[in-house]
Order: structure tokens, then C-alpha cells, then sequence
């Protein structure tokens, strides 16, 4: 079966799609969640069960964020390997094919940053 590239640029630009659309909800949440801090509305002060409902909120929110995140970023790494065996390349094609080491990456600060602002959170809410 004979790739083109341009159908493989169609799956790219879902991709793309994908991977920022994911990350809306949890955007929401965690804007939602900083300005619970930021007006004092939501501190270490705060009941216990309204602390650990905000934590369960934002690790739910998460862990669906990052595993589609992650599932997007496999998908799409290897549409940029298939990119190579594409006959007849263009520039953006190449372009293209060039990017799975850095989605690799940006999936690797993805995770490392979600989890730092979990346990900011978490360190936040239950100082003393």
C-alpha cells in the first residue's frame, strides 16, 4: 500500500488537534483551582474533605490528561516515522518526520510537570 503524504498530513493536523484540545479541561481545572488558592478561597486552612476533594479533582483530571496526552504523542510519533517512507517528501513532510524525538521530550515535561504541580498542591494545602 502506497503512502502519501498528504494523507499523512491529515492525520498530523488531527493529531496536533487532538494533543491541544486534550489539554482544555485540565487547563480549566487548574485555573479554576489557582484562583481557589490565589483568593484564599481554597488554603491549608480549608476543611479536610473540601482539600482532598480538590486534589482527587485535579489528579483525575490528570490522569486523563496525561494519558491522552501520551496516547496522542505515540500516535503521532509513529506517523512521523512513516513519514520517512514516504516517496517524494516535501519540505513540511520532512519537517514532520523530524519531530518524534521532540514529542518524545515534550511528553517527558508533560508528565514531570504535571506531577510537580500535583505535589505543589498537595504540599500547599497540607503545610503546617
Amino acid at each position: 500500500m502506497a503512502i502519501r503524504e498528504k494523507d499523512l498530513l491529515q492525520i498530523w493536523n488531527g493529531q496536533r488537534s487532538q494533543r491541544i484540545t486534550s489539554q482544555l479541561a485540565p487547563t480549566i481545572l487548574l485555573a479554576a483551582v489557582l484562583a481557589l488558592t490565589t483568593t484564599g478561597k481554597l488554603t491549608y486552612k480549608s476543611p479536610a474533605d473540601l482539600k482532598a476533594f480538590a486534589i482527587g479533582l485535579v489528579a483525575a483530571g490528570g490522569v486523563f490528561s496525561v494519558t491522552a496526552m501520551l496516547a496522542s504523542i505515540r500516535d503521532s510519533r509513529a506517523l512521523t516515522r512513516t513519514m520517512h517512507e514516504v516517496d517524494d517528501i516535501s519540505q513540511l513532510g520532512l519537517s514532520i518526520a523530524k519531530n518524534s524525538n521532540n514529542l518524545l521530550v515534550t511528553g517527558l515535561f508533560f508528565v514531570i510537570l504535571s506531577l510537580f504541580n500535583f505535589v505543589i498542591l498537595c504540599l500547599f494545602l497540607f503545610k503546617k
